[in-house]
């Protein structure tokens, strides 16, 4: 019998982790310095090897490397790679590990969550932001939102959790009822993507909290900081060894072994539309074999748009442009990818968004100077660098309406400068087309059309539906556009289409871009529990016989 205390705990609502600047001058710039430096001493030889983690360490024999992106001479380390067996392992591990993990107070369960992101907090933060920026190639100012954003869904969960928990139906003096939020028969399958490690600690952590045992697959690309900031916090906070199992590896093959077992009962995914369409084939080709129907819960792509009105300040679209489009590589699922306004419009932006683009430094994030890292991957950048080709053979063509193109090219390496591409063809590919880089595509329409067509050019364009902005400081146009564009983006501002935070703006969307379950608020966590209400009648009736009927 586990131990259930007669309390009902107050869980105080927290407030977002605060801002650090890591201005010059600062004490956290030079806290933050000392961590770059450090890390980079520890790592001088690459030779750590990062293991799975199935109720303990495990190597395997195989190893993969652990690359830094904006610096390909060095290492972080290399880790284990799994075979089938382990991935059996750590199934049967966390399934093993679920009654007991299940059975611990809901509010002794949340504490290690509270105390890992009070440690990330103030014991490690600028060990945290540092692994992030060599890992990711994210400069101080995202390394830093990404940390914090983790904080923030680790205090904001625990506490949602317990706000769900008050939420009950009504009794009266002849019944009692109550829901119990009961976690999940099975285990849990958490993917988590190669841009956020935010993301990569919420995924396998928020139904940790519901009582859920997962198994985490990481991005092979961020292994390092996996290890380094999620896992180092985790287990020094308390997290029992077995509820949690890590394996590092194919993601296809990982996936197809976890999701062909009876008691998967839910997979939570962040990555490409295509993976996600995948795993939706592979579950419904297996589901006669499920125990229950296994709870599909997914964020995945996003072709983000701005629509850009002859009312607005010309100066904060081109800041609004850069910021979304170009921040942490525009390797963000919410980076500002299209942009619609009208002629007139373009005269006036371009000139400030060109001035700011031509001040971006590009290379090592630990060089404070620059505002952009590299890319993830060969591939990634690769796959960038070819729409950035094509656009400027099209100018040089005079073909498919693209009418310059502004910055691109990649210099060395993984690095790839920020680029606009200016079209008057609606319908051009990488207006389409997810890129995940710092491409942004400018669509420039005469007003009459603009005008006319721009809300439906931006509505049926994407097949996504992720985040949107609009820029007017006219409110008939802006309260036009909310409605028409309604179901264009799951999140939709008035500025950036980045930089969601937790408890403020629910992020995720719609269409092609996911599951829209909210992540940052209490609607995500609701998907890893199921329902079960209990009800008592205080007096049994003797007869069954209701009043109406007639029985002389």
């Amino acid at each position: 019998m586990a131990y259930m205390p007669n309390v009902i705990p107050r869980i105080p609502e927290p407030e977002n982790s605060p801002f650090v600047s890591f201005a010059k001058g600062t004490a956290e710039r030079t806290e933050l310095e000392r961590a770059i430096k450090n890390l980079r001493e520890e790592t001088k030889y690459g030779d750590t090897v990062f293991p799975l983690w199935i109720n303990g360490p495990v190597l395997t024999g195989k190893t993969k490397e652990c690359l830094v992106p904006h610096n390909l001479s060095r290492r972080l380390g290399s880790y284990a790679v799994a075979g089938e067996e382990h991935v059996y392992d750590a199934i049967g591990t966390a399934l093993t590990a679920r009654k007991r993990w299940s059975q611990i107070p809901w509010f002794i369960r949340i504490n290690i969550f509270q105390r890992a992101a009070r440690l990330l907090e103030k014991k490690y933060l600028c060990e945290a932001v540092a692994a992030v920026m060599e890992d990711y190639s994210k400069n101080p100012y995202e390394a830093f939102i990404d940390v914090q954003e983790l904080i923030d869904f680790w205090n904001f969960n625990a506490y949602y959790a317990s706000w769900l928990y008050r939420q009950q139906p009504n009794s009266n003096r002849d019944m009692s009822n109550f829901l119990d939020y009961r976690p999940l028969e099975g285990f849990i399958l958490a993917i988590p993507p190669n841009n956020f490690v935010a993301i990569n600690g919420n995924l396998c952590t928020a139904p940790l909290i519901m009582g859920n045992v997962v198994v985490v697959k990481p991005s092979s690309d961020v292994v390092y900081s996996f290890h380094k900031v999620i896992l180092k916090a985790l287990f020094e906070a308390g997290l029992p060894r077995d509820v949690l199992t890590v394996i590092h590896g194919s993601g296809k093959a990982i996936g197809d072994i976890a999701m062909s077992h009876p008691q998967l009962s839910g997979v939570h995914f962040t990555g490409g539309t295509d993976t996600f369409n995948d795993m939706w084939k592979t579950i419904a080709k297996n589901i006669e074999i499920y125990d229950s129907y296994p709870r599909l819960v997914g964020e995945t792509g996003g072709k983000d748009a701005i629509v850009v009105y002859d009312s607005y300040d010309p100066i904060h679209t081109a800041v609004a442009t850069v910021m979304g489009g170009f921040g942490a590589q525009g390797r963000k699922c919410s980076a500002t990818s299209r942009v619609y306004m009208t002629e007139e419009m373009w005269l006036k932006v371009r000139k400030p968004l060109c001035a700011f683009m031509d001040t971006i430094g590009v290379g090592d994030v630990a060089d404070f100077r620059n505002y952009m890292g590299a890319i993830i991957n060969e591939s990634e950048t690769k796959k960038i660098a070819a729409y950035i080709t094509e656009a400027q053979r099209a100018v040089t063509m005079k073909r498919d309406g693209v009418k310059e193109v502004h910055g691109g090219g990649n210099p060395d390496g993984w690095f790839i400068r920020p680029t606009v591409i200016a079209t008057d063809n609606p319908h051009y590919k990488t207006m389409q087309e997810e890129i995940f880089g710092p491409v942004v595509t400018i669509c420039v329409l005469p007003k009459e059309r603009f005008e006319k067509e721009v809300k439906q050019l931006c509505n049926k364009t994407s097949p996504y539906g992720l985040t949107g902005a609009i820029h007017t400081n006219d409110i008939y146009e802006y309260c036009e556009a909310l409605e028409e564009l309604r179901y264009v983006a799951g999140n939709l501002y008035d500025f950036k289409t980045t930089g969601a935070m937790v408890n403020f703006q629910p992020f995720s969307g719609g269409r092609k871009s996911g599951t829209n379950s909210k992540v940052g608020w209490w609607t995500n966590l609701l998907q890893w529990v199921e329902l079960g209400t209990v009800g008592s009648t205080f007096v049994k009736s003797d007869d069954f016989a209701p009043p109406y009927l007639d029985r002389e």
